[in-house]
């Protein structure tokens, strides 16, 4: 079985997402921050953008998010964000 990396994306109306992934790549201000299992803890903020992370099964999902905070640790990354939504696609 794959390791993977407990993601939760929490907004101000609640938890919006609960998930498991095998990597995970989200909108840093210097730009696309990626992460694997056994990542160092990081704390860190983030810009609007697409935050998209690939599941054990191969699926992958993308949202946009807003403005916010990421933290990494023992395999469990947060988000705190003042939005989420489906990706526009062009």
């Amino acid at each position: 079985m794959a390791r993977v990396i407990q993601v939760r994306v929490i907004t101000d109306e609640g938890q919006a997402i609960s998930d498991e992934a095998v990597s995970v790549r989200a909108p840093g201000e210097l730009g696309s921050l990626g992460f694997l299992c056994h990542h160092a803890p990081l704390v860190t903020t983030l810009v609007p953008g697409p935050l998209m992370w690939r599941r054990a099964n191969g699926a992958t999902r993308t949202l946009r998010i807003g403005a916010g905070l990421l933290e990494i640790a023992n395999d469990r990354l947060t988000i705190l964000t003042n939005s989420i939504s489906e990706p526009v696609l062009a």
